[in-house]
Order: structure tokens, then sequence, then C-alpha cells
């Protein structure tokens, strides 16, 4: 059975991006410029990308990244991958492979930074933390998770307008999200040194976790 609520498929997956820039009237490729500047991305970087999408986030992280640097993608939706492969077709040092983040990964201590971008609240409780049982295998010690998700905020606290839309709009795991610590939960799974950028009202974050070297 199929658990995750982030999987994309037809129309909405064919025109993913440009959704995107509409329902944020025209401010998504800003944001997300500017929350990928945040990652810190160094030239030699090695980056695993989960729930990578049509390839617009690491295209625009491979901007950072020297000959050294490589990102690798992973994404199941047949839609999805077609769109990465296309978006950055211009960049040899970056692949899309078709696999299941939520299964086990065939990487171990290779990357310094993996990236969750706006995937990880999609997944039930035990999906999540085969998720990170993942991303730890896959850093070197010492490596980064960056999560941009949802921050964590109080629903009632919103605006009537906001609150529709959230609810009517976004899968009911979401509404679970904003309410757990997510720092807390990372520190119990091996995480510290935690850093946010805080976007859209504080609606949006990117967090990111250390992989604590034992």
């Amino acid at each position: 059975m199929n658990e995750s609520k982030v999987e994309v498929t037809g129309f909405e997956a064919r025109y993913y991006d440009t959704l995107l820039n509409i329902l944020s009237l025209g401010t998504y490729s800003i944001f997300i410029r500017k929350a990928i500047s945040k990652m810190n991305i160094q030239p030699g970087d090695r980056i695993l990308d989960l729930g990578c999408g049509t390839g617009r986030n690491s295209c625009l992280m491979a901007k950072y990244l020297s000959s050294d640097g490589s990102i690798v993608g992973m994404d199941i939706g047949e839609e999805m991958i077609a769109q990465f492969e296309k978006k950055c077709s211009k960049h040899p040092n970056i692949e899309v492979q078709k696999l299941r983040i939520d299964e086990p990964l065939p990487f171990n201590k290779e990357f310094d930074k993996t990236l969750l971008s706006f995937v990880f609240h999609g997944f039930p409780d035990d999906k999540k933390e085969k998720i990170i049982a993942n991303v730890k295998k896959s850093l070197k010690p010492g490596g980064q998770l960056f999560i941009l998700d949802y921050n964590e905020f109080e629903l009632a606290d919103r605006s009537i307008i906001f609150q529709k839309l959230f609810t009517k709009g976004e899968c009911p795991l979401a509404i679970d999200y904003i309410n757990v610590d997510w720092k807390k939960r990372l520190e119990e799974w091996g995480f510290g040194n935690f850093e946010e950028h805080l976007f859209y009202r504080k609606i949006v974050r990117l967090l990111k976790a250390e992989l604590l070297k034992k």
C-alpha cells in the first residue's frame, strides 16, 4: 500500500512548477533561490535530493558546485523524472534515480548534504523514521540534513481563509506535522547544531540539522 501523501501525478505533475508559481502569486522562484542560498553549498559537495520532483531544486543547487561536486535525485514519478532529466540535462554532474525514499537506499556515508523539500510532511511517522534512517546511512559523519517544509505553528492562530486553504489543500498528515517539535525529534535521531530560516510569515522553514559524530 502506498502511504505517501505527496506523490504527484497527472495534470498536477505535468504543470507542477507552474502551479507553484501561480499559487505563490509569483513569489516561489525568488523564495526557492533564497532558501537554497542558505544551504552554504560548497563547490565539491555531494548532495542527495530526496523526493526531487521536477529537478528545479537540483538545478539551482548545481550552480554552486564545481565539476568535483554532484547531485543525486530520488523520485518515483515517471512524469517528474522526465521533467528532471529535461531540466538538468545540461548538468553532467546531476542524475536522477527511480527509487522510493522510504525504502532502503544503496548509499553508505557518501553525501555531504541531503535535501527534503516539501516531501517529509507527507509521510506517516513510521515512513518518516525510515527516511531518516536512509539519511543517516547516506550522510558522511558531520553531514547536513536540510528540511524545507512547513514550520511549526498553531493553525488556529492563522486567518480563517488560511485555515480553510490549508485544511482543504494539504494532506491530513501536514496538520499533524506542524504540531511536532522537529528539532527535538531530530535530536532523538542523532542530529544537532540546528539552524533555521523562516519564510512566508514563518509558515515555511528551512531547517538545517547536522548528523552528530559518534
